[in-house]
């Protein structure tokens, strides 16, 4: 699911023009986020909990809580991911993590985003995965779905992340696109190395980071 974040990101950063710095940058395979960052990452699957589990307001990593405008967050399925279960049929959809410790970094599979052409039951459009910083900025991304396979996100800041929201894509009757999150993955430490400030050379794509610009809230 790497080339429709990629393809997504390239027209963000279009839009955005010539930055100045780049303070935030996006990650679309575990591999190239892991390289990224230094310390350790600790993970949460949801495997240590029984299906059903309600997670709302549970610390499912140090300083990380889940929420959602549909109800409660639980353990849903085989897989053991993060889901909500309410009113989708309004549209308006969204999960929430809070960070209340002060890391740098943050990723997170989207599960279950199935987008196929012709098929109205699917998604229609993107999703939006919103994340906030402590210094009063925030960052969009636009996702596009696929089969239902993980999409993995990654992002990396200099600055503390204090919270993401993933606003589900809608279907073709303007309900929401049921999607789930799993391996929540965390890092206190600053990278290794933030990438440089400018335009980023084609050829880093490969690598799989895109260094973006936060607008201002």
């Amino acid at each position: 699911m790497q080339r429709p974040l990629i393809a997504a990101t390239l027209l963000g950063l279009a839009a955005l023009g010539t930055a100045q710095a780049a303070t935030v940058s996006v990650y679309n395979s575990l591999a190239a986020w892991q390289g990224a960052v230094s310390g350790s990452v600790q993970t949460q699957d949801f495997s240590g909990y029984a299906v059903g589990t309600d997670l709302t307001g549970v610390p499912v990593l140090p300083g990380v809580t889940l929420t959602s405008n549909l109800g409660p967050m639980e353990v849903f399925g085989g897989d053991h991911t993060a889901m909500a279960f309410g009113p989708r049929n309004l549209g308006n959809a969204y999960y929430q993590a809070q960070y209340a410790l002060p890391f740098l970094a943050t990723a997170l599979d989207i599960v279950a985003f199935e987008s196929i052409p012709g098929n109205g039951s699917t998604g229609v459009d993107q999703g939006l995965l919103s994340f906030m910083f402590s210094d009063g900025t925030s960052q969009d991304l636009a996702i596009s779905g696929g089969d239902g396979s993980p999409i993995f996100i990654g992002v990396v800041s200099d600055v503390a992340i204090t919270s993401l929201r993933w606003t589900e894509p809608h279907e073709a009757s303007g309900g929401n696109e049921e999607t789930s999150l799993d391996n929540l993955r965390v890092a206190m430490r600053a990278p290794t190395e933030l990438p440089l400030p400018g335009s980023l050379p084609l050829a880093m794509l490969a690598l799989g980071a895109v260094p973006l610009a936060r607008r201002r809230r």
